[in-house]
């Protein structure tokens, strides 16, 4: 298990995993920020993308989505679970003190609250995003 910082020349992959997945695909330009990118053995297999406030100890994570490539769940989840364990040290050594997270998985959310402690706020939320052009 390894984890490495996304790298624009990484957009066309998660693109690809987006696409699969039947996500919108982010633009680019979002992803101009703390992304990291999971593997299972030499295969990458999942990323995600952490925004943080600036002057406030607050940090949404985004944007998670898994290679469909990997077939295996279990090896999925090790992976996600690395990723995220790395991800959430980052921050905390960076001073975050609050960690917001969307997801439309109830598994993932479970997970969550169970590995790392996440409080499940609300589980009829409808997330909403308005893109400017």
């Amino acid at each position: 298990m390894r984890v490495r910082l996304y790298k624009d020349s990484d957009y066309e992959m998660v693109a690809k995993w987006w696409n699969a997945s039947g996500c919108p695909v982010v633009a680019p330009s979002q992803l101009q920020t703390l992304g990291m990118i999971g593997y299972e053995g030499s295969t990458p297999a999942c990323a995600v993308w952490a925004y943080m406030s600036q002057g406030v100890a607050v940090a949404f994570l985004e944007h998670l989505v898994t290679n469909p490539e990997v077939k295996s769940p279990m090896k999925k989840m090790r992976a996600v679970q690395y990723m995220m364990d790395h991800m959430l040290d980052i921050l905390e050594c960076d001073g975050y003190q609050l960690i917001r997270g969307t997801t439309w998985s109830d598994t993932l959310a479970k997970i969550c609250k169970k590995r790392w402690g996440f409080e499940i706020i609300d589980s009829n939320a409808k997330n909403m995003s308005l893109l400017l052009k």
